[in-house]
């Protein structure tokens, strides 16, 4: 493309106002046979101005900004502003510049008392769009065989694995496209870290983990909660492309405390997720708002009449939220919200879950008020002592083992403990375990799950 010459054709009008960056005015004659009519002073007249990109470039697809449709609309043939805006909408102003810049159109403008008037008229496909569109329909075709080849591989790869059959699914459906080729990606990383053989990779939910990209589009919602908190709402769902039911949770207002509880929780859940007896995080928000996890079926709380009525079911259940507390507990990091709502069912097991609370190790970053939840810290008549007296974040184990023995208390009487008030079983053999569990001293009480399962012997 060359710059058109006075006064054969359109003239240059460089550095005038109004021109965006990128772009430079063309003036068009005022004649039919390409001459101007000239002012007193003797300066051409113009009647219409056309921007075009500066300097001349071969029209290119402008990345991200059009779809296929959208593209092919474009550049097909001219258009009238009043038809773009039907068109595109609120995107016009920024696709009619994008197409400018990457050369793809000229943008028409009237022009009056020295004035180029905005918005344009209209645009005109440069003629060399042809050319460029049959090179890009090219390249994609060549993008889509490749990637088509790569999917059969891999899928070859995956198919004796039982756990990867979503994967498999995505892999040969026929549809290509961005995330065709996300999903090659994540094939790719599962079968070069070998994270296939590790404890939850047969679970149904494992595919949403590996397909994770912090795109909350990615999930489908319902409108109502499923659960609503101090902080955030639960919201059941599913993923579009795996068709898997997860629960979402988001925040229900955002400021910089209840983003570091999210952000803690998300970070618990993706270190310790792997343990049986452990929420897991699937997905998450780069900046905290929001996280996937699997959907579970009920709490301890919704389960609690079953838990009095069946035999062992209530020892599962204490044994599991040891074993899910094991490892946070070695690494110096404590729950502080143990209570019947954040012990779920998942897969027929039950994990611990709302990490929201918990205390980093010491020397990690911490904020004590941040724990503050309604008139204490953690959830009252759950919560040890110690975290409504004195500092919550010396806390230590022995904190979660009295959240646990209120837990047991909570499930066996039917009622909800009274903060600092004794509650016991009616009778049998949990009688002494919450004792020695919901001492007032945190010394007194065990100071490990492993002391505190050792009460657990005369349980049946």
């Amino acid at each position: 493309m060359t710059e058109p010459s006075h006064p054969t054709g359109e003239f240059p009008m460089p550095g005038h106002p109004g021109v965006p960056e990128g772009l430079r005015a063309y003036a068009q004659p005022t004649n039919a046979d390409g001459t101007f009519d000239h002012d007193r002073a003797g300066r051409p007249k113009v009647r219409r101005v056309h921007l075009r990109t500066h300097p001349p470039t071969p029209p290119q697809r402008p990345d991200g900004l059009v779809n296929d449709a959208d593209w092919s609309w474009a550049t097909s043939a001219p258009r009238r502003w009043n038809t773009i805006t039907t068109k595109l909408g609120d995107r016009a102003d920024d696709v009619a510049l994008a197409l400018a810049r990457a050369g793809c159109v000229g943008l028409e403008h009237d022009y009056r008392s020295g004035t180029i008037c905005h918005p344009p008229r209209g645009w005109t496909p440069h003629p060399d769009l042809h050319a460029a569109r049959q090179e890009q329909n090219r390249q994609r075709a060549a993008h889509r065989a490749a990637q088509a080849d790569e999917a059969r591989r891999l899928a070859a790869e995956l198919i004796h694995r039982p756990a990867t059959r979503p994967l498999v699914a995505m892999l040969t459906a026929q549809r290509g496209g961005p995330y065709r080729d996300h999903v090659i990606g994540a094939a790719r990383a599962l079968l070069a870290d070998g994270t296939i053989t590790d404890t939850n990779m047969a679970a149904t939910w494992a595919a949403v983990r590996w397909l994770k990209r912090g795109t909350k589009s990615d999930y489908d919602r319902d409108q109502e909660p499923l659960a609503e908190g101090g902080q955030g709402a639960v919201y059941s769902g599913m993923h579009k492309y795996t068709r898997t039911p997860i629960a979402l949770k988001q925040l229900r207002y955002v400021d910089e405390d209840a983003l570091r509880r999210m952000r803690r929780e998300i970070s618990f859940g993706h270190r310790y997720g792997e343990h049986p007896n452990v929420m897991p995080v699937l997905d998450s928000d780069p900046d905290g708002r929001w996280f996937v996890m699997p959907l579970a079926n009920g709490s301890a709380a919704s389960h609690a009449e079953r838990l009095r009525r069946e035999a062992r079911a209530l020892r599962d259940l204490v044994t599991a939220v040891c074993e899910g507390l094991r490892r946070p507990h070695t690494d110096d990091r404590i729950h502080r919200d143990i209570k019947p709502a954040n012990v779920l069912l998942l897969d027929g097991k039950w994990v611990v879950a709302d990490w929201g609370l918990g205390r980093q190790p010491r020397g990690e970053t911490s904020i004590p008020r941040q724990t503050r939840t309604g008139t204490g810290f953690g959830s009252e008549g759950f919560a040890a002592p110690e975290l409504s007296s004195g500092n919550p974040h010396n806390v230590t184990a022995a904190a979660d083992i009295y959240s646990i023995g209120r837990l047991i208390a909570a499930i066996l009487t039917g009622g909800r403990p009274e903060q600092n008030l004794p509650l016991l079983p009616p009778s049998g053999p949990w009688v002494a375990v919450v004792a020695e569990a919901t001492r007032h001293k945190p010394t007194d009480r065990p100071q490990d799950v492993d002391e505190f399962l050792r009460l657990l012997k005369d349980i049946p």
